[in-house]
């Protein structure tokens, strides 16, 4: 089953290089029936403290020039750790049921560049139509931020905040206490007027059509889930792009959006294949269709608007206006886009030097993770239409249709039509546009467009994806 990986290792040098996560040409073996993969990775800034953790979301595939791609499930067991080259630190897996994949992540108190040897036993039915002579195995790796379980709350205390759709709790409308707490991942909400939880809307119900319940199905954020650390970036996407089959990829490109070198893209097609120059820029232009095709690709899923309150704000009691890194001041942000779009870290930081203490800097979450206001605006499942909340949490199973879209049935579609999504955080337009409460940072309980499912492609729109632990 050993493979030619020459396509490999030109896939790998430019998707990995983001976020200095760094994956080697995966070696590829059996024992007996059960094939295994050997590899290195490695990533910086990695951590392991008493709030939570870091991860790397690992996932394989074979690729054909000629037919796209197969996923290639893993094994629920039987996983190790060949070498750890790190100093002071230990790491773990944690494979979810489905054998989409595997985080990799710390186990013990560390901060640091993560370094390691690892081997994964993969599923021998997964390789059943795939030719070795013609087909190359491939590894992926995505870094993530664990949110880990526990309750959190809704709204703002500033009532002013009402104004943008944030919720508060009905019996308090106007008063700084009326929030909604969180308590439980099965918690069935009215929204009413008089029921648990309601929200003020515009004539165009931009905020959601103030209707419910919100079931005990849908994702809350109260169980422990990942999330990307950061926005989906050029690298991934291209990569994403040079997978497909020719009858799965047109669909999907963006480049050719009419505005998309000039607003700061920088994909391009030369020589049969995508590439990037700017491999961890944020991608811009992705539609919500393109988005959910990747998701699915990936194995992720799309994240619900109560666990972005979750993932930004974590147990601690929200403030006046506050903006995802503890304040409501914008102040020392350090972190800011530049011309082109890139986002860089001003006076010398890096993130090296994130901590509780610093996250203002570097607009980070409670929980470390990067950009949830700011930079784009990030698309989620929202409590605001009934396809939103009828949405599960079900997880892509890394296979695409013929057509490039995502074939999971419970996630919403479409650009505009089905509704189902809405937009939290704010986004950069440009230096040409005016500062705004949504441009380029939102407070977190803001959700003026909360419900509003526009799904096209635009340069301030971006995404990140999410999956639920075991």
């Amino acid at each position: 089953m050993k493979h030619s990986l020459t396509l490999l290792i030109f896939i790998l040098s430019f998707f990995v290089k983001a976020s200095d996560l760094k994956i080697s040409t995966p070696l590829l073996y059996a024992e007996g029936d059960t094939p295994y993969t050997i590899f290195n990775v490695s990533w910086d800034n990695a951590w392991n403290n008493e709030k939570n953790n870091d991860a790397v979301w690992l996932f394989f595939k074979s690729l054909s020039s000629e037919k796209g791609y197969q996923h290639i499930n893993i094994l629920k067991e039987g996983h190790s750790i060949v070498s750890v080259f790190s100093n002071n630190m230990t790491l773990d897996f944690e494979v979810p049921s489905d054998g989409i994949g595997l985080f990799l992540k710390p186990k013990n108190t560390f901060r640091g560049k993560v370094e390691a040897t690892i081997k994964v036993l993969l599923d021998k039915i997964s390789f059943v139509d795939v030719d070795p002579i013609n087909w190359y195995f491939t590894a992926y790796g995505i870094e993530m931020v664990n949110i880990p379980e526990g309750s959190f709350t809704l709204g703002d205390p500033d009532t002013k905040a009402q104004e943008y759709g944030s919720f508060f709790a009905p019996k308090k409308k106007g008063d700084a206490t009326g929030l909604v707490a969180i308590n439980s991942e099965r918690q069935k909400l009215t929204v009413s007027e008089t029921g648990d939880l309601f929200y003020e809307a515009g004539p165009e119900h931009y905020e959601g059509d103030q209707k419910g319940p919100i079931p005990s199905s849908y994702p809350k954020g109260v169980v422990s889930f990942y999330v990307m650390k950061y926005e989906l970036n050029e690298g991934q996407y291209a990569t994403f792009l040079n997978s497909l089959a020719q009858s799965q990829i047109s669909d999907r490109v963006i480049i050719n959006e009419e505005k998309y070198t000039i607003q700061g893209g920088t994909i391009t097609f030369e020589n049969d294949s995508y590439s990037t120059e700017n491999p961890s820029k944020p991608c811009l232009f992705v539609g919500w269709d393109d988005a959910m095709a990747f998701a699915d690709w990936a194995g992720l899923r799309p994240m619900t608007e109560f666990e972005y309150t979750k993932a930004v704000r974590g147990p601690s009691q929200p403030i006046a206006k506050e903006f995802p890194w503890g304040s409501n001041s914008k102040e020392k942000m350090q972190r800011i886009p530049s011309d082109d779009r890139m986002l860089i870290m001003a006076n010398g930081w890096d993130e090296s030097q994130l901590t509780d203490a610093t996250k203002a800097h570097f607009g980070a979450s409670y929980y470390w993770v990067m950009d949830m206001a700011g930079s784009l605006w990030e698309r989620v499942i929202t409590i605001g239409h009934p396809i939103g909340r009828a949405y599960i949490g079900s997880h892509g199973d890394g296979t695409l249709s013929p057509s490039g879209t995502a074939t999971d049935q419970n996630w919403p579609t479409g650009v505009r039509a089905s509704g189902g999504i809405g937009f939290r955080g704010g986004g950069f337009y440009g230096y040409d546009r005016e500062y705004h409460e949504f441009n380029p940072f939102s407070p977190i309980a803001y959700r003026t467009y909360g419900g509003w499912h526009g799904g096209m492609r635009n340069n301030a729109y971006g995404t990140r994806f999410v999956r639920s632990s075991n």
